[in-house]
C-alpha cells in the first residue's frame, strides 16, 4: 500500500474515494521541518537555486525565465503589451516591478530607445500556464546539473497550485489572465 501524507482535508478527501474494504494505519507527524510547497514557490525555489550557479541576481534570473517560458501580458484589445523606454537591458533585468524581453532597439535623438515586450508574473498564472513555467525552468536547471523535483512531487504542487486557484475564484478575485506584473 502507497504511504498517504497530507494536511486532515487532502486524506479525508483522499478516503471518500477508496474503497469502502480497504484498511489504513494512521501516523501524525509529530515533527514537520518543511513545508509543502506549490508550483509558484518551487518556480522561486528553482530561481534561487539556479540565480545561485550562474552567479546572477534573483530578479534578473525570474525575468529570464518569465520571458523564455511564461505568459504575455496582452492590453484590451488582445495585442501584447510593448514598453518603450531609455532604460536599457541590464537596468530592466534587475527590476522586480516588471517582466520584460527587449524586442527592439531605435535611435531617437543620437539615444538609444528600447522596446520591451512585457510578461505577466507567475502568481497570476493558471495551472496550465504555471506548468509550462515549471517544465522550462526545470530543463534549465538539469542543463545546469541542479536537483530537481520528481514527478509525483510535481503532480503534488501542481494540485496545491490548483487548489489555490480554485480558492481565489471562489471568494471573487477571478482574473488569471488579468493585469499584474509582478509575481
Amino acid at each position: 500500500m502507497d504511504k498517504i501524507t497530507g494536511k486532515p482535508i487532502d486524506i479525508i478527501s483522499y478516503l471518500m474515494g477508496a474503497d469502502k474494504n480497504q484498511e489504513f494505519d494512521l501516523q501524525p507527524h509529530k515533527d514537520v521541518k518543511h513545508r509543502s510547497l506549490d508550483s509558484n514557490a518551487y518556480f522561486h525555489v528553482l530561481c534561487d537555486k539556479l540565480r545561485q550557479k550562474l552567479g546572477i541576481s534573483m530578479a534578473r534570473c525570474k525575468n529570464h525565465l518569465i520571458a523564455d517560458y511564461g505568459q504575455v501580458y496582452y492590453l484590451d484589445d488582445e495585442t501584447p503589451m510593448i514598453y518603450k523606454t531609455n532604460a536599457p537591458e541590464d537596468y530592466m533585468l534587475e527590476l522586480e516591478t516588471i517582466h520584460t524581453k527587449c524586442v527592439k532597439v531605435t535611435k531617437e535623438n543620437d539615444k538609444d530607445v528600447f522596446f520591451y515586450r512585457v510578461y505577466r508574473g507567475s502568481s497570476t498564472y493558471n495551472s496550465t500556464e504555471m506548468a509550462a513555467l515549471i517544465k522550462g525552468t526545470v530543463e534549465e536547471c538539469k542543463a545546469q546539473d541542479i536537483e530537481t523535483a520528481t514527478p509525483d512531487e510535481l503532480a503534488h504542487m501542481q494540485f496545491l497550485w490548483e487548489k489555490s486557484i480554485y480558492a481565489k475564484k471562489n471568494k471573487g478575485s477571478g482574473n488569471n489572465t488579468g493585469s499584474k506584473t509582478t509575481s
